[in-house]
This record gives C-alpha cells, sequence and structure tokens, in this order.
C-alpha cells in the first residue's frame, strides 16, 4: 500500500509522459462498458476520477453517459480536451481528494485504473457524497496475469536491474485463476473487492455506504513491438521513480532482450475487472 507521500508523488508522474501515455496504455475491453451500462445504466451523469488522456472516457462517450471529469495532471486535462473536443465532456484540474463538487450529483462514479490515488479516507466516503439516489460507483481496472512473453521480459531483466541497483518489485504476475479466485474471496465490501482488483492503494472498507459489489471479468491480450513495450514500461510509475541514467541503460538493455530472445515483439496478458456497486439506503 502507498504511503501518503507515494500517492501524490506518483499520481502527479504521469503528467510528465502524458503523450507517450495516450499512445501505449491499454484500453478496455467493450464488453466492460456494455455491461456496466446495463449495471448502472440507462446513460446518464457521470463524474470520473483521473480521465488521463481519455482513453475510458471516450468509451464512456459513445455510448451517451455525460462526463466531467477530475483530473490531477494538466497535460493529461488538454490531451482529453483536445481528444473528445464537441461532446459532452468536461475536465477539472485537480485531484478528486482537493476537489469541491460544489454540489455537483451524479447518476455514476467512475474511475479506471486510478481509484488508487485517491486517499483511502476519502474515496469511499466522497464518491456516495456525490452520488445521486440510487447512483452507483463503477470502477474498472487491466491487471496483468501470468502466462505472456512479457512475463518472461520482466524475469531476463532481473540480472540487469540488480546491476544497476535498481528495485522493480516482483516481476511474477498472478495467474488469471488465482486472481478470480481471489476476487471471489474477498467479501461483499467493494472496498475490500477492489483491495484485491487494485491492491497499489491498499483495502479501504466502504462499509454501509455501498450495496455488494456486481464483478465482472474480461481475459484479453495486447502484443507489443518493442519500442511499444519500452514506451508502454516508461508510463509506470515505479520506472518513472528510477533516475535518468539507470532508466536509460535498463531500457537498452530490454530493447535488446526483446529483439534478441523474443523476436522483437513480445505479449502481455491482461484481466481487465469490472466492479459496479449502487449507493446505500437511498
Amino acid at each position: 500500500m502507498q504511503s501518503d507521500e507515494e500517492r501524490v508523488r506518483f499520481g502527479g508522474s504521469f503528467d510528465a509522459v502524458a503523450e507517450e501515455y495516450a499512445a501505449v496504455r491499454p484500453h478496455y475491453p467493450a464488453a466492460l462498458f456494455d455491461d456496466m451500462d446495463s449495471l448502472a445504466g440507462p446513460p446518464g451523469a457521470v463524474i470520473e476520477i483521473g480521465c488521463g488522456p481519455g482513453t475510458a472516457t471516450e468509451d464512456l462517450l459513445e455510448r451517451g453517459w455525460r462526463v466531467v471529469a477530475v483530473e490531477p495532471g494538466p497535460r493529461m486535462a488538454a490531451l482529453a480536451r483536445q481528444r473528445l473536443a464537441g461532446r459532452p465532456f468536461e475536465v477539472v484540474v485537480s485531484t478528486f481528494d482537493a476537489w469541491d463538487p460544489g454540489g455537483a450529483r451524479s447518476d455514476v462514479v467512475f474511475s479506471a485504473t486510478a481509484f488508487h490515488w485517491v486517499a483511502p479516507s476519502v474515496r469511499w466516503v466522497k464518491s456516495a457524497a456525490v452520488l445521486r439516489a440510487g447512483g452507483h460507483v463503477a470502477l474498472a481496472t487491466n491487471r496483468t496475469v501470468g502466462g505472456s512473453t512479457f512475463d518472461d521480459l520482466h524475469r531476463s531483466a532481473e540480472p540487469l536491474q540488480r546491476v544497476l541497483g535498481v528495485d522493480m518489485g516482483d516481476p511474477a504476475s498472478p495467474s488469471e485463476a488465482t486472481l478470480e479466485a481471489d476476487l471471489r474471496s474477498a467479501g461483499s465490501d467493494i472496498g475490500a473487492v477492489w483491495g484485491v482488483a487494485d491492491p497499489t492503494g491498499g483495502a479501504a472498507v466502504a462499509g454501509a455506504l455501498f450495496e455488494p459489489p456486481i464483478v465482472s471479468t474480461y481475459l484479453w491480450e495486447q502484443d507489443y513491438t518493442t519500442e511499444e513495450a519500452i514506451t508502454l514500461l516508461s508510463t509506470y510509475s515505479p520506472y518513472l521513480a528510477v533516475p535518468d541514467g539507470p532508466r536509460a541503460t535498463l531500457f537498452e538493455g530490454m530493447r535488446g532482450m526483446i529483439e534478441d530472445s523474443f523476436g522483437g515483439v513480445v505479449t502481455r496478458r491482461y484481466l481487465s475487472v469490472l466492479a459496479v456497486a449502487r449507493r446505500s439506503g437511498v
């Protein structure tokens, strides 16, 4: 689980690589948004936490949702405005923690791989506070799961990491079966479930604020060329935290590994997770 200091520091680091983030970060399966419509629809007003360059926002808009996004990165927000110009979309540059909704209420609070940047003491209380009666929180994330050549690449890079004195953490991804079993055993609290789905931010219990969630998963794969793979890694906070010199050396070594050992293409397996929970009590 991140400390408050790490949450602020890492959460703001993505804005420096906004263009790269927009180019290579994975999208989400269309079925995920279809299921969200079924569970939280009909389409209405959405408050999106951390829209980034608008990757998931575009899918929401295409299905008829009206989106007000709260995005802390000014470059990310500018990309989203440009990408979604002319659509029912507004973005406010702020963290969700600091944002003043000014009495705004929505049908859905949505976040795609960004909810962990909200402080545990804030995330469920404030989400419930900005929802209308009968509203839902809908959370999505892409988890990497084992069995891909991307996993093999991470393991191959461990000796180089040790030489450079950098620690990227445990490279092993859980299996699809393990992650799904963990989700099923997490219980009926959306906070506990989301702590399993996206463990970066830790588990913060939502308690009586939300009804038990409905959880759906979607398995898929994506191929990356050498440069796409390196660019993708360059947008993740553990790599952004490495000093420029060692990071450049690490990436150059990984480029050689992809070319020499993987034929210039690596595949990554994703298990996308959607959790939808209705606000309780009203």
